[in-house]
């Protein structure tokens, strides 16, 4: 008789059922195997893969600060209504995104201080600290990519007193009362976007992705992403490009989703896509 040896105790293993959610197979003891493969390589052969991480990619303007913090900084400091034009030529797809932002930064009479001065008045979704503390509990990794300026984004988020994740942006530096733009994530294939922000999806293979955003400049990760949260814009886009999405106005409602599977938000309204 061949020799076996007992597990005296329940094991709860985690199963796969259709429609991929997980469930767990409960094998009452005694459970018996061969005893000369050996408990551990036994178990072995019932390994499952790891959880799949997720990262959370979050836009900037108007999604993590409440209004485009960029249109307020043009609008504010420019030497002439020049930028209007070069926004109207932007959004009619004649010129791409690093082309505008050069000639409207350009175009900008303002030095350092009173820059940072200017966007400590911003206001940020108070319910942004919440979305921190989802992404801390359930070790999901967080960046911040925006089309707009490392030096804005961190005056902002330090007046506030956040502790920020990660932030992908474009660069500046100040000049004699002048703005001198750079842009270290331009993509050399593409020359739609100043900031490609689908080139920081590279290092997360294999991560579930979630994007959180609101314009044209997050629509080329939006359409590569597993869960998108989107308004205004983007939101706009997605639908005539039959891509799923939550709709939401706030973060608090995508903190809410979030907790209920990224499925939902306040007021039923399921993840869209169009016909």
């Amino acid at each position: 008789m061949r020799k076996s040896i007992n597990i005296d105790r329940f094991c709860s293993l985690p199963v796969h059922a259709p429609g991929g959610v997980k469930q767990h197979a409960v094998l009452s003891a005694p459970w018996n195997f061969p005893a000369q493969l050996g408990s551990q390589a036994y178990l072995k052969a019932f390994a499952l893969p790891e959880v799949q991480k997720s990262v959370l990619f979050i836009d900037f303007d108007n999604t993590i600060s409440l209004g485009d913090v960029l249109d307020s900084v043009i609008e504010k400091f420019s030497r002439t209504r020049q930028w209007e034009y070069w926004q109207t030529e932007w959004r009619e797809g004649r010129i791409s995104t690093l082309e505008c932002l050069r000639h409207q930064m350009g175009d900008l009479a303002v030095d350092e201080p009173t820059l940072r001065a200017f966007v400590r008045t911003i206001a940020i979704d108070p319910d942004f600290v919440r979305l921190q503390e989802w992404a801390a509990a359930t070790g999901t990794e967080m960046l911040i990519v925006s089309d707009n300026f490392a030096p804005i984004l961190d005056e902002i988020l330090r007046h506030h007193n956040i502790v920020a994740p990660p932030v992908y942006a474009n660069a500046l530096a100040f000049a004699d009362g002048h703005i001198i733009p750079s842009f270290p994530f331009r993509s050399p294939t593409c020359a739609r976007c100043a900031h490609c922000k689908s080139v920081h999806f590279a290092q997360y293979e294999g991560y579930r992705t979630i994007y959180v955003g609101d314009g044209l400049s997050d629509t080329c990760p939006a359409m590569r992403a597993d869960l998108v949260f989107a308004k205004d814009s983007l939101a706009a886009y997605l639908q005539a490009h039959g891509k799923s999405f939550v709709p939401f106005a706030n973060l608090g409602e995508v903190v809410t989703s979030l907790g209920t599977g990224g499925s939902r938000v306040p007021g039923g309204l399921a993840a869209r896509k169009s016909p």
